[in-house]
């Protein structure tokens, strides 16, 4: 279901994931060869570097090194077509805002909220479009620069089902909701929002906040078993 500029909230789609790193430069190196993606100059003046993704969905890493005063950092963006409408949106809706509105230049602003599970997320509005984004080396490569889709940790999954509806203004699906333990959001532009309550991810250190696509995804096991990547969960 869409949403239309003149109603709801204004959001229509999944800007980007955003992972919270301690090592800009180590992690950037280490998604750049996961996804076979040349790496450009990582700035030390910058706190984050992003990952062009196929679908203009797409990854950044951020060391939020300004934002250490903060206990939890956006763990995705989501764009509305009009930031004013989305900000006075979220106030009739007591959603608390973590953030106000920052109008960074002439067609980029974002705000931060807080979800009913206690996650942070930036509503983002931008007229950017990348000109020339910077494609994977070879296009076999099993591991996609596609986001299939967000991955969203919660608690209750009937109340937070509720309020990522109404905030993006979708219709409840009962039969996604009943049993759990996910339920997901289909967005416009191919990344879903994918609600988990981890009842599966028992023992876990971290949890999953993002899904990457694979042609085959026993090509894309063995490709990461060849990189030494620690694997936590086997082929389901």
């Amino acid at each position: 279901m869409q949403v239309s500029k003149s109603q709801g909230s204004g959001i229509q789609s999944v800007g980007s994931a955003i992972l919270h790193v301690h090592d800009l430069q180590k992690m950037v190196a280490w998604y750049g060869d996961i996804l076979d993606i040349p790496i450009s100059e990582v700035s030390p003046e910058k706190p984050y570097y992003v990952f062009d993704m196929e679908n203009g969905v797409n990854l950044m890493l951020d060391d939020h090194r300004f934002m250490q005063d903060q206990k939890n950092h956006p763990i995705c963006m989501l764009k509305t077509l009009d930031i004013e409408q989305s900000y006075a949106w979220v106030q009739q809706n007591e959603i608390q805002i973590v953030m106000d509105v920052h109008n960074a230049h002439p067609g980029l602003s974002y705000f931060n909220i807080k979800d009913s599970e206690d996650n942070v997320i930036m509503i983002t509005y931008s007229t950017w479009v990348n000109p020339d984004p910077i494609a994977p080396n070879h296009l076999e490569n099993p591991i996609k620069n596609h986001l299939n889709s967000i991955v969203i940790s919660i608690t209750d999954l009937k109340r937070a089902t509720e309020w990522y509806a109404n905030l993006l203004g979708h219709a409840i699906k009962p039969d996604r909701q009943d049993g759990g333990p996910i339920y997901w959001f289909d967005m416009d532009n191919g990344t879903g929002i994918l609600l988990d309550d981890n009842r599966s991810n028992d023992g876990f250190e971290k949890y999953p906040s993002f899904m990457l696509k694979a042609s085959n995804i026993r090509e894309a096991h063995r490709f990461m078993q060849n990189k030494n990547v620690r694997i936590i969960r086997e082929i389901e």
